[in-house]
């Protein structure tokens, strides 16, 4: 089995005891398998010697990443211009599931993203509706309409359609598993001015 394989296991039983989760979007049930080249980013080879502080519903998940982290496909939706050199030296993330991930879902996508300490991922928007759900680390979240909020290891932060947010690191790498839902499951996040 491989190390991918083994990490959607570990996602699929984190989503499955998570009420948070599945009150969200029950657990896609038209995933299958695809053979993708894996591609690194600035932190795939420091992954494993990483401070990632999770719970111990997270742990599992984890644990999980750290071994399948050199056999998975990493990406970068933003260019320096976009966001910065010290923003994309510390940041990246994997399409675990959906239209163009690891694992195809018309149903569902989901990512796991990395953030380093200290970080502001500025105003951006998509068109899907989106919850992070917090593995390791901490992060304040600021959506237009809504009250700021810290979320820490399981815990969740949701954005409706369109809607502008921002997030902010703190001390330590924020790590977390995305869900995207509804409308735009093909397309991506872009900054935008609140």
């Amino acid at each position: 089995m491989s190390e991918a394989i083994r990490l959607l296991h570990a996602v699929q039983r984190l989503h499955l005891v998570s009420s948070e989760l599945t009150g969200y979007a029950p657990w896609p049930d038209d995933v299958q398998a695809r053979k993708i080249r894996p591609t690194p980013c600035s932190i795939t080879r420091s992954l494993g010697s990483l401070p990632l502080r999770g719970s111990r519903i997270t742990a599992p998940v984890i644990k999980a990443l750290r071994r399948a982290a050199p056999e998975l496909e990493w990406r970068q939706t933003y260019s320096k211009e976009d966001v910065g050199a010290r923003f994309l030296d510390t940041y990246g993330y994997i399409e675990l599931f959906g239209p163009t991930g690891h694992f195809r879902s018309a149903k569902l996508r989901g990512y796991i993203g990395y953030w380093g300490p200290d970080l502001t991922y500025d105003w951006h928007a998509h068109e899907a509706e989106e919850l992070y759900f917090t593995l390791a680390g901490c992060a304040v979240f600021s959506a237009k309409g809504a009250t700021n909020v810290m979320v820490r290891p399981g815990e969740a932060r949701a954005h409706e359609s369109d809607q502008p947010h921002l997030m902010i690191t703190l001390d330590q790498p924020y790590l977390a598993y995305v869900l995207w839902r509804g409308n735009g499951l093909e397309g991506l996040p872009r900054m935008v001015t609140p």
